[in-house]
């Protein structure tokens, strides 16, 4: 796996283009951070709200739509699994059975929907369903 720091970020850093900041941002009215942490240090997701309506864009918090039946398996590329698996359980379980519209980054295509309760454990119903 290639280091990623080396690639990505340390040039964006080198050419001044990056701005940093708090892991609980508010970029703006309707948009801000929320630590995350586990998958690696300093992830975050990204709240999102408009109009009396939410979305949080998860990023790395959830890899596959298995991991709401199994959040306890985490990915390969997961830095500390039991933070992973207990800010995904948590991630999981406030979003399960709203509107929140949620937008994973690793889905397979397509990728929006929303968190819903099956008995003990959690299943995916995307938008277009």
């Amino acid at each position: 796996m290639p280091n990623v720091y080396y690639d990505s970020v340390l040039p964006v850093m080198e050419a001044g283009q990056a701005v940093l900041v708090d892991m609980d941002h508010q970029i703006d009215d309707g948009m801000w951070f929320e630590p995350a942490p586990g998958h690696t240090a300093g992830n975050v997701v990204l709240n999102l709200q408009s109009q009396g309506h939410n979305a949080v864009m998860c990023g790395d918090v959830m890899h596959h739509p298995l991991q709401l039946l199994r959040p306890e398996w985490s990915s390969r590329a997961c830095e500390d699994r039991a933070m992973s698996t207990a800010i995904r359980r948590a991630f999981i379980e406030r979003h399960a059975d709203t509107d929140t519209l949620i937008a994973p980054a690793h889905f397979a295509s397509p990728t929006m929907g929303h968190i819903i309760s099956r008995g003990d454990a959690f299943g995916y119903r995307h938008i277009d369903e």
